[in-house]
């Protein structure tokens, strides 16, 4: 049966937008960076299991354990971890990131004294303090049919690169019956997603 005109011009357009999107990706893919590799990572690639491979700039990142809870009326809906990349062996210490996404609308911000009690620990009994907090309560939708922003809360570490599991952040007084501590060293460290 021969094709029609229009069957003729369906077909053309349909192969117009094939080309488009295989430039497109190509074009995407030519000017992605590469990942950056660290200048001088340690011989064997890691400072510790903790930090995980040092082999690229982006960091570490990984979810805490558990990753989602309610403790003291505040739904945390998520806790992620983060460290930097690119330690050397020279390095003593690195800034640790933990941030908690906390759920639900209306929410306050958790106090900056709240916060100061959370602490981190190692393996080998050692404990330290945050050395900055900072929280937001929920904010509406700054404009019509647009989303809310969640509450959060941001703590920083100053940890050492030898830290010895298990890695634990106890939440002084944001326990709870069910929650009094995460595991900050159980889930796989997602590298170069800082």
């Amino acid at each position: 049966m021969p094709m029609t005109r229009t069957g003729w011009r369906t077909r053309a357009r349909t192969a117009a937008v094939a080309i488009v999107l295989l430039v497109g990706a190509g074009a995407t893919l030519a000017t992605t960076p590469p990942t950056e590799k660290c200048p001088d990572p340690p011989a064997d690639g890691v400072i510790s299991d903790f930090y995980g491979p040092q082999d690229y700039v982006g960091g570490m990142a990984r979810f805490a354990t558990p990753s989602a809870f309610v403790v003291g009326g505040i739904d945390v809906v998520r806790v992620d971890v983060r460290a930097p990349g690119c330690l050397s062996a020279d390095s003593t210490e690195a800034s640790v990131g933990i941030f908690f996404r906390i759920g639900g609308e209306y929410m306050a911000a958790v106090p900056e004294e709240t916060l100061r009690t959370l602490s981190v620990s190692d393996g080998r009994g050692r404990t330290w303090s945050p050395e900055e907090v900072d929280s937001r309560a929920w904010l509406p939708p700054r404009s019509q049919g647009g989303n809310p922003e969640p509450a959060y809360a941001r703590l920083e570490f100053l940890l050492p690169v030898d830290l010895v599991a298990p890695v634990t952040l106890h939440l002084g007084e944001l326990r709870g019956e069910t929650v009094e501590a995460l595991s900050l060293d159980e889930s796989e460290p997602r590298p170069g997603t800082t």
